[in-house]
């Protein structure tokens, strides 16, 4: 079966995790978590009105204690494994923003089992959008518990069950261009997408709005790689120019 496949093939990804940021406002799953700094500070800025990530925690564990319990008595029931699945998804997120990234793994992971098992028990009569709902929030858990080599293939299905489908393509392609740092394959996965789409549908504007995104993210890319460049270059040593000259006078020796 294919997720099984996907279940054995679990592998660490090669870029890790560090800060959880709202990407757009599409109908992305939660907001996505783009690592790329290990000294942002995310603990909670305790701003009025603001959640307390720690508070949230203790209360989606009390959620997953019942969940679990329910799910102790019919270890197949697929509700209760989408609803594990969901739970975790959202108690990772926190601990991303209380900076615990050992613990927020440790979740997403356990969130992603549930989602893989809720896709391996779904009722007959989940139709492939509904499949492709569930991979798309499966592989956002794989890509926070560093697991590319799961995320990837779950993106690609969601995307094959449900070709039209925005959500599905804009989480892949920010996958790709986030995660991955493969521009021209999120560009190209943006393009396939608007051909799929009749003229004046109101998701291209959301497609084109996305490829703004990702080119903002290439041009960054490449000031990030000029200064990097720049710098070295000053810090390279400078050429000897006393060779042939006495060291005393600065003569050129003869």
């Amino acid at each position: 079966m294919v997720m099984q496949a996907i279940r054995r093939s679990k592998n660490k990804m090669r870029v890790p995790l560090i800060i959880m940021v709202a990407i757009l406002a599409f109908g992305l799953v939660g907001s996505f978590a783009i690592w790329s700094s290990p000294n942002l500070n995310l603990n909670n800025a305790q701003g009025k009105g603001e959640v307390d990530p720690q508070a949230m925690v203790n209360s989606l564990q009390t959620s997953i204690d019942q969940l679990e319990k329910d799910l102790a008595k019919n270890p197949q029931d697929f509700t209760t494994l989408k609803n594990l699945g969901e739970v975790r998804s959202q108690q990772g997120g926190f601990y991303l923003q209380l900076n615990d990234k050992d613990k927020s793994k440790e979740v997403f992971a356990k969130g992603l089992d549930n989602y893989l098992l809720a896709l391996e028990h779904k009722p007959q009569e989940l139709n492939n959008q509904g499949q492709a709902d569930l991979m798309v929030a499966a592989a956002y858990c794989a890509s926070n518990a560093e697991q590319e080599n799961t995320a990837g293939p779950l993106y690609q299905k969601a995307v094959q069950l449900a070709p039209q489908d925005f959500n599905a393509r804009s989480n892949y392609v920010i996958y790709q261009a986030f995660y991955l740092r493969d521009i021209e394959g999120a560009k190209k996965e943006i393009t396939a997408y608007k051909g799929l789409l009749p003229e004046g549908d109101g998701r291209i504007a959301q497609a084109d709005q996305l490829s703004g995104l990702i080119e903002s993210l290439e041009q960054g890319s490449k000031t990030e790689g000029s200064a990097k460049s720049t710098e070295k270059t000053d810090q390279a040593p400078a050429k000897d120019t006393t060779q042939g000259q006495d060291k005393g006078t600065g003569e050129t020796k003869k």
